[in-house]
């Protein structure tokens, strides 16, 4: 019995096992998308996929830490492998060809760390650790060496140490030297320094700023030396010979596209992806670029692991990679390159191999798209666009390129529609520009009727305002307290003096609240190339608080001030008749609203023009309101209003930190629960 037993727990083992074999390891799903122009992640159907992954081989060794991948004219791979003194070289299948930096050759290489390969197959080490860049001919014989030049122009606190670099046609060499800010070094072909090139600027940074005005000479030198971002890699396109590189330690502009005058003609704007999860944040560290022969650059990132799609105008076309172990993820990413073919070659010091990429159809429509569009043949690329919306309906890209080619054919109207999508709002703007000025020749006669109507009722409607203003005005005191708002706009004095004889909260509640809804008024229903907050992400908490806490602040520390100096007015006094101030801010949001929707942008002096006089007229009335109830004269108010304005946004910034402060005692005591929680179990 107990063989029989023994026989059938073998068998159900077996079969246990087999079931477990015949179902896949679940792993992260590969995701691929693109960021728009205001930072939101799209999802996109996988543009990229794996084809092949090259580690060198047993018989040469495998790679260890290697920092750079160069693809020559005929598509084989040189790899600086930095960690075993050497340059290694590959077919497109992954088998080694040939290695510098052998017993045998006698070059002595350490820690190379960049490689550029001429057209005639000229092979350029930046042999890091010898401070100096060696030139090879194919076959690997020296042809000469380019050392430290010589000249008083380079500061002697940065020595040679060329770690990346590229060749112009002309024979010039652009390095990257250390971490020297300078910019990229020229030399020529003589080993002869032609100066700096392209050097980056240190940005205006508030914070530092005032904390090295209010600091001691020895806290100033603590800080240390603020000093511009340098140069990560340095990239030259082969077609058109423009310098492209890519720059850490910066937070926009990560990316940029020099001539040789040293001007960058790149889209100023922030590149790569900066992002937060269980309160880590990390920074987006571009390192290197690649770009193919329709000009699409593609980065990596070392920090958020990577790759990063941009068309010759700085739009982002895909996102591709991660963190993780299978393949199409990435450990440390340090290179990319590009071949003949499109394929997409990253290289990962951290695993020392190559995984090699090749466009799916959907990457490829984009490519095909981006290009026909980049060249201004819209027409031509209305197809392959079609295509991809055809596959995702939210590419915006695509949505631009069809409704640039609806635009040339005349189809304004649906032009604004797919430029709506595409989130265009200057192309938007010309569409629609041109499909009022259609509609006015088409319906001029009754535009012109309506318009006359329209001027007509806002001025009898003024008027009459006006005339009941006058007539409340002389009335006794004892008005309804909707007539003071009739009275703030006309008789603002005559109203603030009796309002505050007389303040009332429900009226001053719901005009606060009338504000709010102005707001949203505008969210909603402004033009779209006017509109500063896309609907679909308003937050409804956050809209209101912008509002509602700015307003009591001013009220709070109004009260404060007056009562300081020398005021008469009381706190209830200063809350109402500050929420009848804000009623020209309610009708102008509205009126502003409604105008977005016939100005196209060529008239956004009209529009800002309105704004500022609803801002001042609304600013006059609180000046108004702190003249009369206080019985201040007119530089008294003035000075108290800027005071009161100072204490406002001393108590905003005093409740931030509180909030702050308060958030981080809320981690605190989360964190000492679960350690608690989880010792006790």
């Amino acid at each position: 019995m107990n063989k029989w037993m023994r026989r059938l727990g073998i068998a159900l083992a077996v079969f246990v096992l087999g079931v477990a074999q015949s179902f896949p390891v679940l792993a992260e799903p590969a995701e691929s998308y693109v960021i728009d122009k205001e930072g939101y992640k799209i999802p996109t159907p996988l543009g990229y996929s794996v084809e092949r992954v090259l580690i060198g081989d047993y018989h040469y060794g495998m790679l260890k830490n290697p920092e750079d991948l160069f693809i020559d004219a005929a598509d084989r791979l040189y790899i600086a492998d930095t960690d075993n003194n050497r340059v290694v070289v590959m077919d497109k299948l992954g088998q080694i060809l040939r290695v510098f930096g052998t017993e045998e050759d006698g070059l002595e290489l350490m820690s190379p760390r960049g490689v550029f390969v001429e057209r005639d197959g000229d092979v350029y080490i930046a042999d890091s650790g010898n401070s100096r860049i060696v030139h090879l001919t194919p076959e690997g014989e020296l042809v000469e060496e380019f050392v430290a030049p010589e000249s008083e122009l380079i500061d002697p606190d940065f020595p040679f140490a060329p770690v990346k670099f590229v060749i112009d046609p002309g024979g010039n060499l652009y390095v990257q030297s250390g971490n020297d800010y300078h910019g990229l070094l020229v030399i020529d072909g003589t080993n002869g320094f032609q100066g700096y090139l392209a050097p980056n600027k240190l940005k205006f940074n508030l914070r530092d700023w005032i904390l090295r005005e209010l600091a001691t000479r020895e806290q100033r030198e603590a800080l240390g030396k603020k000093v511009p971002p340098n140069h990560r890699n340095v990239t030259i396109d082969p077609e058109e010979g423009r310098l492209y590189t890519v720059i850490e330690n910066t937070d926009s502009d990560e990316l940029k596209q020099f001539n040789f005058v040293g001007i960058n003609t790149y889209p100023a704007a922030r590149y790569g992806e900066y992002s937060g999860r269980n309160g880590i944040f990390t920074s987006a560290n571009l390192v290197d670029v690649a770009v193919d022969r329709s000009g699409i650059l593609s980065v990596v990132d070392s920090n958020q692991r990577k790759v990063y799609q941009y068309d010759q105008e700085g739009n982002n076309l895909l996102v591709f990679g991660g963190s993780g172990s299978q393949t199409g993820f990435f450990q440390e990413p340090v290179s990319i390159a590009v071949d003949s073919e499109g394929l997409l070659y990253v290289l990962d010091r951290g695993r020392g191999e190559i995984q090699v990429f090749r466009t799916n159809h959907f990457a490829s429509l984009v490519h095909e798209g981006s290009r026909l569009f980049h060249e201004g043949r819209y027409e031509e690329a209305m197809s392959p666009w079609q295509e991809v919306l055809a596959i995702h309906s939210n590419y915006n890209l695509a949505h631009r390129g069809v409704g640039k080619a609806l635009f040339k054919q005349g189809e304004w109207q649906e032009a604004m529609k797919h430029f709506r999508l595409g989130e265009d709002k200057a192309n938007y703007s010309k569409a629609f520009q041109e499909y009022r000025h259609m509609l006015m020749r088409q319906q001029f006669g009754w535009l012109v009727l309506a318009s006359g109507l329209l001027l007509a009722g806002l001025y009898m409607a003024v008027i009459r305002l006006g005339r009941y203003a006058k007539k409340v005005e002389f009335a006794p005191s004892s008005v309804p307290a909707w007539d003071h708002a009739v009275m703030v706009l006309f008789s603002p004095s005559e109203a603030f003096s009796r309002i505050q004889s007389r303040p009332r909260w429900i009226p001053a509640i719901l005009l606060i609240l009338m504000l709010v809804a102005a707001r949203f008024f505008e969210i909603y229903f402004t033009g779209f190339h006017y509109a500063g907050t896309r609907p679909e992400f308003a937050n409804l908490w956050l809209e209101t608080s912008k509002i509602i806490v700015p307003l009591l602040a001013w009220m709070v520390s109004g009260w404060a001030i007056t009562s300081i100096m020398d005021g008469e007015s009381k706190l209830k006094q200063i809350a109402v008749a500050s929420a009848y101030a804000m009623i020209p801010m309610i009708v102008g949001t509205v009126l502003t609203t409604l105008l977005s929707s016939i100005l196209s942008l060529d008239e956004k002096a009209i529009y800002e023009g309105l704004r500022v006089c609803i801002w001042i007229w609304t600013g006059w009335l609180f000046l108004i309101q702190f003249r009369e109830m206080n019985d201040y004269s007119v530089g008294q108010t003035i000075r108290v209003m800027l005071v009161t304005l100072f204490a406002m946004l001393a108590l905003l910034v005093a409740a931030t930190l509180f909030y702050v402060l308060m958030n981080h005692i809320f981690k605190f005591a989360k964190e000492l629960f679960l350690e608690l929680y989880i010792r006790s179990q």
